[in-house]
């Protein structure tokens, strides 16, 4: 099974948020890509998101859980930092090294985000899509006629 995370920048944020982790595909379009293409709110651990506040999403999919991928990511740079300074005869590297921030998913596993959104907010779905065509004035006059001559015709009105 995999799973799916999401980070986002925002217009008054600088870095990366984690917005959700190990999500299910049906999970991630009922709480990010449908609100998403029709413009309204994201709701995430207690906060409201505005659709047009994102500037930039990133959706990643991974074999293991959010916890189990930070935890290889961690113990790959803490082996970084342990080589550096096993090679290093002048400088010294004292760090933890990354994986400690929910955001870094963002470099686990594959990045999947074009497969899930591809426009911008509000832009709607295919069924609204249809609905607003129907709605317009220009069709409702169009079939609006063409139903009334049906009927007429019918009805042997000429």
């Amino acid at each position: 099974m995999s799973y799916l995370h999401v980070t986002i920048k925002t217009k008054s944020s600088e870095g990366w948020i984690c917005i959700f982790k190990d999500l299910s595909v049906s999970d991630l379009k009922k709480k990010l890509v449908k609100p998403y293409r029709l413009g309204k709110p994201i709701y995430y651990d207690g906060n409201i998101l505005s659709a047009n506040e994102i500037t930039q999403i990133k959706i990643n999919e991974t074999e293991k859980v959010h916890e189990d991928e930070l935890n290889i990511v961690q113990e790959e740079s803490y082996k970084e930092v342990q080589e550096f300074n096993r090679t290093s005869s002048s400088i010294v590297l004292i760090s933890a090294g990354y994986g400690y921030n929910d955001y870094e998913i963002n470099e686990c596993g594959k990045e999947v985000t074009n497969s899930y959104i591809s426009t911008g907010p509000g832009v709607g779905t295919p069924l609204t899509a249809l609905a607003e065509f129907i709605k317009h004035p220009w069709v409702v006059r169009v079939v609006g006629g063409l139903v009334f001559v049906a009927v007429a015709s019918y009805l042997g009105f000429r």
